[in-house]
Formats: structure tokens, C-alpha cells, sequence
């Protein structure tokens, strides 16, 4: 997401000092753009094979001259999207985007949301009227249904295949971005919503700067817990509670991992050294909104889940946009190998490196998967480091994925273009989410108590 917003955030820097971009000069970045997605990307055959039409066709569709620079970025990612792959890096930092966004020079809708099965909820009204509430359905806003305004995003957001898991997460950390982005920069905002109680309401809500926005969320929400902080840099938690112990692995950060040095074997070892003897029978690998990072700290894991060797040949294979590639060889099970059950929660942010671990876990460890489909494919995906070109008349940077990750064929899932599926799909429904309850916890407690009964 950091990635996402920074392309954002540079479109409202960028737009402070010109508005409009001519038609020949877009023209020119986006096929700039094509030309080096179809030189980098080494997956982009099989995962789109119709992108020259496709990427022709959104070229040739373009009718404004000059073309609003707003306009010209959802092109842009447009462009990305259509390569159904979700490793792109859009936008550059800049100090000119920095001090735009910090010196609340933008305005926009100051509304945080929910997505649950394809409809759209309140979770913050940080407007100026605080009059909504959380758990209200969002139908429409400024007279377009919600579903068309998630469409449009579907459509433009770069991701797995069209993964919607992965997509819905990330709108619920960036809306009004997202709304500011792709939708429109309106003063104003119409709300049509259909409250809890079932009452269909209208609201105009206003336009604010994100400091007016902190300063009403801080006066609506003052005793709101903040984020938990985890151990050890911020690379995992693990508690125990009885036979059961909880790993908690929320990120595989590059940054992190340079700024600590930490060691991913190092780190495995020192877990599951702890998780020796009889007394620990349940093993809870939480990697919800793991979101990837180093690809060691999912490879180095499998040692200490292995219960015995496999007979697959390798882990995995990448190959780069040169061509070359490299096979990986399953290890064998370390002495330190975790024996009893293992499951593992999923969601739709839980990706890249993190989709990786799961699917190793679940191939395996023989884990029971737990949560919802994960936003980056079962079958691979192109992602590695990154080839950087920056467009010649706008400037914008963007990141190709140059490396193509390939799985041996799956044992556990027929997979096609689509994520991780978990064994056990859990459903949260309104009610459930607003009150912040964990059914995906309570789904895995309910497995281990049948575990523990059937064991009797």
C-alpha cells in the first residue's frame, strides 16, 4: 500500500503546479510504459497474453486534449493493472509531494470504509456532521451506486489476477484516496445510506484537509486503542495458552529487515527451539495482512515445519526477464521441526512473501488454512526485484516486477488464477466486523476443541 499512496500522493503534488498533460505527451508515456511491462515483466504471456490488444485499445481510447492530469495517472495505473499483477511500484517520494500533503493543501472525503461481500459500509465518519454510523451501508455517493464505484477501482487497481480479497483490503485502508484518485475531487459529498436499523437517510458530508480530519477523529475517538506493538522489530509475537501456541507473523519488511538485521534462520530456530517438548500440541501461524517482504523469511520457515522429507523436487523456481532462472530445493526437516497440528490464518492482504509461507505451510506442513483467499496467486506470480523506468514527460516512477516466482504443481488446491483458498472459509458478517469480533480465532479454537475430542 505504501507504494499505492506514494503514486497518490504524487498526483496531488504534481497537480499543484500543472493541471493538464497533452494528449501526444500521454500518448507517449503510456507506451513507454507498455513497451517496458512487455520488456520486464517475464510473467506478463501467461498471466495476460492479450495485452498488446488490451493496452492498444486504452491508448486509442483516449479522447481529451489536454487530458486533466488526474485523468492521465488513472491511465497510468490503468496501464499496470492490465498485466493482472500486483508488484508494481507506482510513484516516487518527493519533498514537493511531502510538504503538499503535510501543509493541507488537499481536500477530500473524510470517510474510512468496510467491503464485505461486494457491499460497501461506515467504519469512521471523520466529516465535520459526525452523523453516520458505523455499520451503515453506503448505497451511493454523489447519485453512483457503491458497487459501480468498486468496479471502477477492480478495474484499475494492479493485483493478482483481479484477486478482489487483496483489492477490498486495500480500499478499506485508502478510500478517500482511492475515491479522490479514481472518482473525482468534489467539494461536497451526497451520501445515500442505508442505516442499521434498516432506514434509507441522505447526508452531505464536506470536503476536509487531513488535518481537519485528525483533529475530528481525535475529538470523536480519544480513548481508541492504538495498533498493538509486536516483538522483536515488529517480525512476529508468539504467546502460548495451555497446549496451543500463537505465532504471530505480521511482516516480512525489507526496510525492517536492513534497519535490524534480523536473521531469518536465526529467528525460526529461536521459535521453534521454544516449541520443544509435549507440552505445546496446536500451532497457530496468524498471517493476516502479512504482506510480504523478504522471500527468506517464507523459505527459511519450512524446515521447522516439515514433519518429514518431501518428495518434491524443489520449492519453488524464478525465472527473470532475461530468462534465466534458478530452482530452490526443499530442505529437510530441521531438529527442530515443529510436530503437532498446524493451522494457519489467512486473508486478503496476506501476500507475496506472506501468500508464499501459507502456501508452503499448507503444502507442506499438511496445515489447515483458515480465513479468506489470499491476494497473490497459489500458482506464482511476478514479483522479485524491480526494473524502474520513470515516464519521459511526467516523470512518474514506476517499478516492473522483473522475476517470475513458480511453484512445483499443487498437491492441495486445483489452482487456476486464483490465491491461496483456505479449508475452512470464514464469513464475517456486519455485525461481527463492526463489533470487531475474531471469527477467524474462534473458527480455529472450534477445530483444535474437535481435534482435542476425536484424539479422546
Amino acid at each position: 500500500m505504501k507504494n499505492w499512496l506514494s503514486l497518490l500522493l504524487l498526483m496531488l503534488g504534481f497537480s499543484s503546479y500543472a493541471q493538464e498533460i497533452a494528449l501526444e505527451k500521454t500518448v507517449q508515456d503510456l507506451t513507454q510504459l507498455k513497451e517496458a511491462i512487455q520488456t520486464y515483466n517475464p510473467a506478463l504471456e501467461l498471466y495476460n497474453p492479450g495485452f498488446e490488444k488490451q493496452s492498444a485499445a486504452l491508448i486509442n481510447g483516449i479522447e481529451k486534449d489536454p487530458l486533466p492530469l488526474v485523468d492521465y495517472f488513472k491511465y497510468v495505473s490503468q496501464m499496470c493493472a492490465l498485466s493482472n499483477e500486483g508488484h508494481f511500484a507506482l510513484g516516487n517520494w518527493e519533498d514537493t509531494v511531502h510538504s503538499g500533503f503535510l501543509d493541507n493543501r488537499y481536500r477530500y472525503m473524510p470517510l474510512s470504509v468496510k467491503i464485505l461481500e461486494g457491499k460497501m459500509y461506515v467504519w469512521v465518519d471523520n466529516s465535520d456532521e459526525d452523523e453516520m454510523k458505523r455499520g451503515d451501508e453506503i448505497m451511493a455517493i454523489n447519485n453512483w451506486p457503491a458497487i459501480n464505484i468498486l468496479d471502477l477501482i477492480y478495474k484499475a487497481f494492479p493485483s493478482d489476477g483481479g484477486i478482489t480479497t487483496y483489492v477490498d483490503r486495500n480500499i478499506e485502508l485508502g478510500f478517500s484516496w482511492l475515491y479522490y484518485f479514481y472518482i473525482g475531487q468534489p467539494e461536497y459529498f451526497d451520501l445515500r445510506v442505508r442505516t442499521t436499523s434498516g432506514t434509507v437517510r441522505d447526508y452531505r458530508i464536506k470536503a476536509l484537509t487531513r488535518e481537519e480530519q485528525f483533529a475530528n477523529f481525535e475529538q470523536y475517538y480519544p480513548k481508541l486503542s492504538q495498533a498493538r506493538v509486536i516483538d522483536t522489530a515488529g517480525f512476529y509475537e508468539l504467546t502460548h495458552e495451555g497446549d496451543i501456541a500463537f505465532l504471530t507473523l505480521p511482516s516480512f519488511d525489507y526496510s525492517r529487515v536492513e534497519a535490524y538485521d534480523v536473521k531469518a534462520k536465526k529467528m525460526y530456530k529461536e521459535i521453534f527451539k521454544s516449541l520443544e517438548g509435549d507440552s505445546i500440541k496446536y500451532l497457530i501461524v496468524d498471517l493476516r495482512d502479512n504482506t510480504g517482504g523478504r522471500n527468506e523469511f517464507a523459505d527459511k520457515a519450512v524446515p521447522y515445519l516439515l514433519q518429514e522429507k518431501s518428495k518434491d523436487p524443489f520449492l519453488k523456481k524464478t525465472i527473470s526477464w532475461k530468462g534465466k532462472s534458478k530452482k530452490y530445493k526443499t530442505p529437510r526437516p530441521s531438529r527442530y521441526a515443529f510436530k503437532g497440528k498446524v493451522y494457519v490464518l489467512v486473508n486478503g492482504r496476506t501476500y507475496s512473501a506472506g501468500s508464499t509461507l501459507a502456501r508452503y505451510i499448507k503444502e507442506y506442513a499438511n496445515a489447515v488454512v483458515i480465513g479468506k483467499e489470499t491476494g497473490t496467486r497459489y500458482e506464482g506470480f511476478a514479483a522479485g526485484s524491480k526494473e524502474y523506468i520513470t515516464l519521459d514527460n511526467s516523470g512518474i516512477r514506476i517499478g516492473i516486477p522483473r522475476y517470475h516466482i513458480l511453484f512445483p504443481p499443487a498437491r492441495k488446491q486445483k489452482t487456476s488464477n486464483r490465491g491461496l483458498l483456505p479449508d475452512h472459509q470464514t464469513y464475517d458478517s456486519v455485525q461481527d466486523v463492526m463489533q470487531e469480533k475474531d471469527v477467524h480465532i474462534e473458527k480455529v479454537r472450534a477445530l483444535i476443541d474437535k481435534s482435542r475430542r476425536s484424539s479422546k
